[in-house]
């Protein structure tokens, strides 16, 4: 069986590596971490270094809130 490997991309805005840490661990313990992902990739075994697909993990939305966007008409902002 093939092993895929799922790469989460954030961006932190820190001085030093150890300063993004840091952030990064409050941002997971606050359950706030969705401010900083920018990407998804997946990698399988057959990919070379530097190469994966981009995917989006975002689950999707709800029958109200497909319903409540039709209905008036709002487009959902992106994070």
């Amino acid at each position: 069986m093939p092993v895929y490997k799922i790469i989460r991309i954030y961006q932190v805005p820190a001085k030093d590596q150890i300063e993004a840490g840091n952030r990064m661990m409050q941002a997971i313990a606050l359950r706030v971490e969705r401010d900083y992902h920018v990407m998804d990739y997946v990698k399988s075994p057959d990919d070379g270094l530097g190469k994966g697909t981009k995917v989006n993990l975002e689950a999707p939305k709800g029958w109200v809130s497909g319903f409540l966007e039709q209905l008036f008409g709002t487009a959902s902002k992106k994070r």
